[in-house]
């Protein structure tokens, strides 16, 4: 009976040296951070060149190993500019919506930080 216990205590203790072990060989691999840039959006009339405020930006772009689509809502200030931080440096989509004026929406490259991306909105078509 003794003996049953020893070889018990002994198995016990092989085991949790076993996992001891693995855990240290074994670590999960660490993701890189994935760089991060920022840049701005100036909103501007296509025929005088003036600001456009509060044009509605819409900004998607996948995360994350599951590349799960995160989108990001805001409108541009009185001089039509709005500015985006910790963007991942990727592609994404940005739709620019404002009042009394034509849609736009497009895909960026973003490869430096600090960019400036111009977007000029034109009035809509009259009706036939």
């Amino acid at each position: 009976m003794v003996r049953y216990y020893r070889m018990r205590f002994r198995t016990w203790i092989q085991v949790t040296v076993a996992i001891l072990l693995l855990g240290t060989v074994c670590k999960p691999a660490q993701q890189q951070p994935i760089p991060e840039v920022s840049f701005t959006v100036v909103v501007k009339e296509a025929d005088t060149g003036d600001p456009i405020s509060q044009a509605r930006l819409t900004l998607t772009f996948k995360q994350g190993k599951l590349h799960r689509p995160i989108t990001y809502n805001a409108k541009t200030n009185a001089q039509g500019r709005c500015r985006f931080t910790n963007i991942p440096k990727e592609t994404v989509r940005l739709l620019v919506t404002a009042e009394h004026r034509q849609s736009f929406g497009k895909e960026f490259d973003l490869e430096e930080d600090n960019q400036v991306i111009e977007i000029k909105l034109k009035k809509p078509q009259p009706l036939l």
